[in-house]
């Protein structure tokens, strides 16, 4: 299990898991909630599994980004599970960072050449994984599409996620984040 390395040990750390949706392009919701989180100097960790932080991209962005930012790419659902656990480890130790930005989780998971079951069960092992590392007392943030309705029986996949979390935003593609409320913490329809 994965244990929140700090400079002091006998603090009391406990985590939270945030799904932030967008309508409008993953990447510029992603780069503001890495200012966001990084703004007060903060080291962030970002698990990026659709290419939204290139480094040309980083380069361009404030200062408190590039300076407090550590990027792990993951190019596949496999890689993203092994990676939750392995690279990120090692990253917040390095790091001492408190918070995981996890950018494009769902998106492998969408693809054609995945079956829908192999979907859900790749996303339960996920959701244990960030159950997990929240419990350690990371803050773990997660930006995804919002739902789309091409997606047949996987639709329910993004409320599956929203369920598990402690806050759910939506980002309407400029402008402040809005809290979203759930109709009961296990039915995951939102309201």
């Amino acid at each position: 299990m994965i244990k929140l390395v700090t400079k002091h040990m006998n603090e009391v750390n406990e985590g939270k898991l945030t799904v932030c949706r967008t309508e409008g392009p993953l990447e510029d919701l992603a780069f503001e909630l890495a200012e966001e989180l990084t703004t007060n100097g903060e080291r962030l960790v970002v698990v990026d599994a659709a290419g939204c932080f290139d480094p040309s991209r980083i380069s361009r962005a404030a200062a408190t980004v590039a300076q407090n930012l550590h990027v792990i790419r993951a190019s596949n659902s496999g890689d993203l599970q092994t990676t939750l656990w392995s690279a990120l480890q090692a990253a917040q130790e390095r790091t001492q960072a408190r918070r995981v930005l996890i950018a494009g989780m769902l998106d492998h998971l969408y693809g054609r050449d995945m079956l829908t079951r192999d979907a859900a069960r790749a996303l339960g092992r996920m959701k244990l994984v960030l159950e997990a590392l929240t419990r350690s007392g990371l803050e773990i943030v997660v930006v995804c599409k919002a739902e789309q309705t091409d997606l047949g029986a996987r639709t329910y996949l993004l409320s599956s996620l929203c369920a598990s979390a402690h806050e759910v935003r939506s980002w309407q593609g400029a402008g402040a984040l809005t809290a979203q409320q759930y109709v009961d913490g296990t039915s995951a329809a939102i309201a």
